[in-house]
């Protein structure tokens, strides 16, 4: 069995793991709602913060009964990658794992 310090940072990376997913996921219905309402995007640009703003405040085919999910996901993915981006900060200030290397 492991000692219980490498458990610890496996559960993190778990962790992290279903956040990379949850992200993924949402990504991909944003792209699936703007796709079925056909509403043209440029999908490598999509979820760039700049465009997706732009995107939202100039695109008239945008309807009004997706924005609020389009605003709602992309805060859930801005909420995730903060989380994600911290625990991996987090692993990378861990002085257990920085001798291991």
């Amino acid at each position: 069995m492991m000692p219980h310090e490498i458990r610890d940072r496996h559960r993190i990376l778990r962790y992290r793991h279903l956040l990379v997913r949850q992200m993924v996921q949402m990504k991909n219905r944003v792209s699936g709602l703007l796709m079925e309402t056909g509403v043209e995007h440029t999908k490598s640009r999509l979820h760039k913060v700049g465009y997706f703003q732009e995107m939202l405040s100039k695109n008239a085919e945008i309807d009004a009964s997706i924005r609020p999910l389009l605003k709602l996901s992309r805060k859930t993915i801005e909420r995730r990658q903060k989380t994600e981006y911290a625990l991996v900060s987090s692993l990378q200030r861990d002085p257990l794992l920085a001798d291991r290397s």
